[in-house]
């Protein structure tokens, strides 16, 4: 029986790549995103079976939606990935508080909620994966973005404790850091001149980022847990 896969962020970047090829692998999606028009259009191009949902996930009050929509379609999922998250960079000097909560709503505090509801047994089935997003901006630490690395930061502590706590379902929970990766959100960022000064292997293609997520999902991972894991392109961190 085909796997289930919870998917956010998933019209576009590392979340549209993850959905493509996990489908290209006969995992089963459900695709959640802000924007109904991309996650449709996506559908269309799915070579396995996948559902809609879209969500803003800045709303942490109406996330049980989308798992309340899971359970009335009969889908207990095997997996959630993560890969929605903004980054609003800027010198601590220049800190906007409404910038600084939006990127921890989106990046760190929909995660935990997201992750809360999914561990839910009737939602849930036990021996499934948890993937999130996090960034080696949490260790490299680049000057304005002090919010971005210290909602990433976020993402792995909790990792660590959700792993011990879901544990005793055999529930794995682990992050992906990469350095930087071809997605809309690094095209709008003007610090990418002279990338392969910072990472040798150059700009990393997200389908890359998608392979180690469907093997975090698979059982050929069944005993990694509360790790954090690093896809460099080189860069030193």
């Amino acid at each position: 029986m085909a796997k289930k896969i919870l998917i956010t962020g998933a019209s576009s970047g590392i979340g549209e790549q993850t959905a493509r090829y996990l489908s290209e692998q006969g995992y089963e999606t459900v695709l959640v995103a802000r924007n109904a028009e991309k996650l449709n259009c996506l559908v269309e191009q799915l070579s396995s079976p996948a559902y809609v949902y879209p969500l803003d996930l800045r709303k942490l009050d109406r996330i049980e939606e989308i798992f309340t929509f899971c359970h009335e379609e009969g889908l207990i999922l095997d997996g959630l990935v993560h890969c929605a998250g903004v980054s609003a960079n800027t010198p601590v000097r220049a800190n906007v508080i409404e910038d600084m909560e939006y990127v921890f709503r989106l990046n760190y505090e929909a995660f935990v909620e997201l992750v809360k509801y999914f561990s839910a047994r009737k939602y849930s089935a036990n021996g499934s994966s948890v993937v999130v997003m996090s960034s080696l901006a949490c260790n490299v630490c680049k000057k304005g973005t002090v919010n971005y690395s210290a909602s990433k930061t976020a993402v792995n502590t909790a990792v660590k404790v959700m792993a011990k706590e879901l544990a005793r379902r055999r529930i794995r929970v682990n992050s992906i850091m990469p350095g930087y990766v071809k997605t809309p959100m690094t095209d709008n960022i003007d610090l990418f001149n002279n990338v392969e000064e910072e990472q040798p292997l150059g700009m990393i293609e997200p389908e890359y980022i998608a392979y180690m997520i469907e093997f975090l999902l698979s059982d050929k991972s069944e005993f990694i847990t509360g790790a954090a894991i690093p896809i460099s392109g080189g860069m030193n961190y």
